[in-house]
């Protein structure tokens, strides 16, 4: 039973680490609509919600109230291991990921302005038409620009590999051989089409900086390895440590639940700091269908795979 929990998590670390490398290389060689992005985007995030309170959380309540001898004790420590996951990922965006936000519409206008008001100042000088110091502050925005982008591209890729690692932690507990295959494929599903996009948006977002193409790359393969390798060292710890008590899974299960939920609800990601606005790529229709649709697809599943009680 242990060794084939230990295939399952394997192979699907795999799979992941190569989904997220590659989805992370189609900014280098191809280019991708606004429109599929926002909709991937979308799903992700329905995906994200329905596998927190439709699977992740109901299991991680199930297993600490059966292995819990105090049962007066059931809802502070369900509600407290939830509130950490949570309180965990806004220390996380608070401390690393607030230098990474991607700037506002309205500065890359300016920013876009800029590169005009210099074409036209070249021109001006041909023409033998520039003032003296009209541009002068065009060119001290240029540069200082490089390394404000360094700037926000390391604390860009720092925060997203701490997200990586904890979802990886959420595939690594799902797996253990206490939890049905139901389980992990749900939170394997759900982590792997969340980081389509994320994988996306970190290389062009990158890209977007004064980093080469071959940097950019070293990114996206921390970004890519962070979830395989901490799915893999959390199961092995919870293996030799947990000795299969559904309270010690249930708690990391609950604890998991509520990162995923902070995600879902109060980060925004990458790709959706990439694009101008969401609404704009895709209707109000299709939006709320495809966060419906991810919200409900992670119960439907589990209930249609059972969860091997």
């Amino acid at each position: 039973m242990a060794s084939s929990g230990f295939l399952r998590i394997i192979s699907m670390s795999l799979v992941m680490g190569a989904a997220s490398f590659g989805a992370g290389l189609v900014p280098l060689s191809l280019s991708m609509t606004k429109s599929h992005l926002a909709k991937l985007s979308t799903l992700s995030t329905g995906l994200l919600i329905g596998a927190a309170l439709g699977v992740i959380i109901p299991e991680g309540v199930a297993s600490t109230i059966a292995g819990d001898p105090e049962p007066e004790s059931y809802s502070h420590k369900i509600a407290l291991c939830v509130l950490l996951g949570f309180a965990f990922m806004f220390l996380v965006e608070e401390c690393i990921s607030p230098h990474a936000r991607p700037l506002p519409l309205e500065i890359r206008h300016e920013v876009e302005d800029v590169h005009f008001d210099i074409a036209l100042d070249e021109l001006e000088r041909e023409e033998g038409m520039t003032l003296p110091g009209s541009h002068s502050s065009t060119w001290q925005m240029l540069r200082h620009a490089p390394s404000s982008s360094l700037q926000r591209a390391y604390p860009l890729s720092l925060g997203l590999t701490v997200h990586a690692l904890v979802d990886g932690y959420a595939l690594g507990v799902s797996s253990l051989e206490t939890r049905s295959g139901a389980l992990s494929f749900v939170v394997f599903l759900a982590i792997i089409i969340h980081k389509a996009p994320t994988a996306l948006a970190l290389t062009s977002s990158l890209l977007e900086t004064s980093l080469s193409p071959s940097e950019c790359k070293r990114h996206l393969l921390l970004f890519s390895l962070a979830t395989p390798v901490s799915a893999i060292l959390s199961y092995i710890l919870y293996t030799h440590t947990g000795d299969g008590h559904n309270l010690s899974v249930g708690t990391p299960l609950l604890f998991s639940g509520g990162t995923f939920l902070y995600v879902a609800t109060v980060v925004k990601s990458p790709s959706e700091a990439t694009l101008s606005s969401t609404q704009e790529t895709i209707t109000k229709t299709s939006r709320t269908f495809l966060l419906l649709l991810g919200m409900f697809f992670p119960f439907i599943i589990s209930a249609m795979l059972g969860h091997g009680h």
